[in-house]
């Protein structure tokens, strides 16, 4: 079986995308990143009710993976000035996607996907997307709502069960800029990502992820 290393928050997106992904023959390794201290344990604790919910639906056990990423947050915060601290959506993206491509190369999954649409978010905008891209070269990411309407990502959400397990976290994270860049450029962002040591950032987190096996309920 195909498998991607998917990308799973505690939202409305990425779960649905996992079951699209589970419905079209191909096996999520879930992956969600612990922002502590910028989020609290509910992002969590709410991404592994979701797993647990696409895995009954699947009716399989399916692996998951949590990575530390409280500390590549506090690393920019500590650098970074006002102004570049508005890219932190699409640094904290690209450490997402770094770590997704180091875990697809060691389980074997051939790529990353997400529960991405264009415009949702600030980090969602085309030219935010190709940024982020650019951190992981030509490793193929797969995002099966991005053109969807929110309407209809709700509706299926509803349909199958992970609607109201999204909707009860209530844990926005901390360091969401106020004012975020919406058009970002490689050649600007270069600059300031430069500031701070991505493969020092990138090694740590790996040596902290922890796996959990995610059973289907019985």
């Amino acid at each position: 079986m195909e498998r991607t290393v998917h990308l799973l928050s505690a939202g409305i997106d990425s779960p649905v995308a996992g079951y699209l992904l589970v419905k079209a023959g191909i096996e999520p390794i879930f992956l969600n990143a612990d922002a502590t201290p910028f989020a609290t344990n509910i992002t969590r604790d709410t991404s592994i009710k979701l797993a647990k919910k696409i895995a009954s639906l699947a009716g399989k056990t399916m692996r998951m993976f949590i990575m530390p990423h409280g500390g590549s947050l506090k690393a920019i915060y500590d650098t970074w000035n006002e102004h570049e601290l508005k890219y932190t959506c699409i640094f904290c993206k690209r450490m997402l996607y770094r770590v997704a491509k180091e875990l697809a190369i060691k389980e074997g999954a051939q790529a990353i996907s997400t529960g991405e649409i264009i415009g949702e978010q600030a980090s969602q905008t085309i030219d935010n997307m190709a940024l982020i891209q650019e951190a992981v070269g030509s490793f193929l990411v797969i995002r099966p709502l991005l053109t969807w309407d929110k309407i209809d990502v709700i509706k299926l959400a509803r349909e199958i069960g992970t609607f109201d397990i999204s909707n009860s976290a209530k844990d926005p994270c901390k360091a969401v800029p106020k004012f975020p860049i919406t058009h970002g450029k490689i050649e600007n962002y270069q600059q300031v990502e430069a500031k701070i040591d991505v493969k020092k950032l990138l090694s740590s987190t790996l040596a902290g992820i922890q796996a959990i096996e995610i059973k289907p309920d019985a």
